[in-house]
């Protein structure tokens, strides 16, 4: 069963989260400040593999962490 908190997600992205249970346990994990960072990263996606790079980011465990501070450090 999907969230109703995954109803403001990008498309692209929710269609991820819910065919990836990993991605979607992490994603559930974070702060409400790292998933809208995320989220946000995922409207500013120029394509669907930076979403897809996005979402097995979330899948990989540590990875995550990479990603929120690669946005902070640009």
């Amino acid at each position: 069963m999907i969230s109703n908190g995954f109803s403001n997600l990008p498309l692209g992205f929710g269609l991820g989260l819910v065919m990836d249970d990993r991605a979607r346990q992490n994603y559930e994990s974070l702060s409400e400040a790292e998933k809208e960072e995320i989220i946000l990263r995922c409207k500013d996606a120029k394509s669907k593999d930076e979403v897809d790079k996005i979402l097995n980011s979330i899948s990989t465990p540590g990875d995550i962490t990479g990603l929120l501070q690669e946005k902070s450090m640009g």
